[in-house]
C-alpha cells in the first residue's frame, strides 16, 4: 500500500493488556489494538477518515474512559483530486473499538496533535493547517448515548505538531506553521486569547 505523504508518526497508546495505534491505508486512517505482549488483534476499526498523524488519547467522558481520535480534513494541497471531507473526532470505547460518539466540523488537513482532555467532558483539538482550536463538550445521555456540543472555534489559538499545555486552567501552545509566527499564546478555558509572543521572541 502507498505511504502516507508524510510516513506515519505517532506514539502507541497502552491501555491496561492493550497498545493501540492508528494504522494509515492512503489515503483513509482507523485504529487497532493489539495484546501488548502477543501481538495478538483484539479490535480493529474499519477506515474512518483522511490519514492521520496523530496519536490515541485518553478522555474521561462522565467518568468513564474513552480512546480519542483525531481525523484530518482532505489535505487539498497534497491530494487535489480527492474529494473533499471534514475532519473528524471520535471517540472509541478502549475494551472492544465500538464508536461512542463523533464531531465532524474539524478542518486542519495536516493533523499532528493528539486530542487533550480538559477536563469535565471537555477535549480541545488543536492544528495549524487550516483551523487552529476547537473546543467541545461529550455529555453521557440518560439513554447511555452520547450527546457532543461544540463550545468553540477559531484560528486565533493552535498548534501544529503537539497538544498544548494545560496549566491552572489556561492552554499554552506554540502556533507556528509555514503561514503563521504567532509564536508562544496563551488561551483561557473559554476560548479567549489572552496572549502571543509573536516576534518577540519567535519561537
Amino acid at each position: 500500500t502507498k505511504i502516507p505523504v508524510w510516513a506515519i508518526t505517532q506514539c502507541p497508546l497502552i491501555y491496561g493488556d492493550l497498545l493501540i495505534v492508528s494504522y494509515s491505508k492512503d489515503p483513509n486512517a482507523g485504529l487497532v489494538a493489539f495484546n501488548k505482549l502477543t501481538g495478538k488483534i483484539i479490535w480493529k476499526s474499519e477506515a474512518l477518515g483522511n490519514e492521520t498523524y496523530a496519536s490515541p488519547a485518553l478522555v474521561k467522558i462522565s467518568g468513564e474512559d474513552h480512546i480519542v481520535m483525531v481525523f484530518s480534513s482532505t489535505n487539498t494541497y497534497m491530494h487535489k483530486e480527492a474529494p473533499i471531507s471534514k475532519g473528524r473526532v471520535i471517540g472509541f470505547k478502549p475494551q472492544t473499538g465500538k464508536i461512542l460518539w463523533e464531531y465532524d466540523k474539524w478542518e486542519n488537513m495536516v493533523q499532528v496533535a493528539s486530542a487533550l482532555d480538559a477536563g469535565e467532558g471537555r477535549v480541545l483539538v488543536v492544528g495549524g493547517y487550516e483551523l487552529g482550536s476547537a473546543m467541545i463538550k461529550v455529555d453521557k445521555t440518560a439513554d447511555a448515548k452520547y450527546n457532543v456540543k461544540e463550545l468553540f472555534r477559531h484560528n486565533e489559538f493552535g498548534d501544529h505538531t503537539k497538544p498544548p499545555i494545560l496549566y491552572n486552567g489556561y492552554f499554552y501552545a506554540q502556533f507556528s506553521t509555514n503561514s503563521r509566527r504567532d509564536g508562544l499564546a496563551c488561551m483561557s478555558m473559554d476560548g479567549k486569547v489572552m496572549w502571543k509572543t509573536m516576534r518577540s521572541p519567535l519561537f
